[in-house]
């Protein structure tokens, strides 16, 4: 049987945006007409800029660039592995 996995993107965002976009649609609820509240909203979105982080292959690149000895470069790339797999939810 074959494991088709499906990769999501996951999207991460500081608790400050969060507060001020909870802060923002309750003011578009309680301030304009429901007619707009769902483009406000949408528009609001999509203006979050989310926490980048860096890929495996930049991982591994700032890795040979910062390590001669072969044991730093394993362990430091089991770790970005490690913590690439916690914020994916695995």
């Amino acid at each position: 049987m074959e494991n088709n996995k499906q990769q999501t993107a996951v999207k991460l965002y500081t608790e400050e945006q969060l507060l001020n976009t909870i802060d923002a649609i309750r003011d578009y609820i309680k301030n304009y007409p429901e007619k707009f509240h769902e483009s406000m909203i949408e528009k609001h979105l999509k203006n979050l800029t989310p926490i980048e982080f860096p890929s495996y292959d930049d991982i591994k690149d700032q890795s040979m660039k910062h390590y001669d000895n072969n044991y730093a470069d394993y362990y430091f790339e089991l770790g970005a592995k490690w913590m690439r797999d916690k914020i994916q939810g695995q």
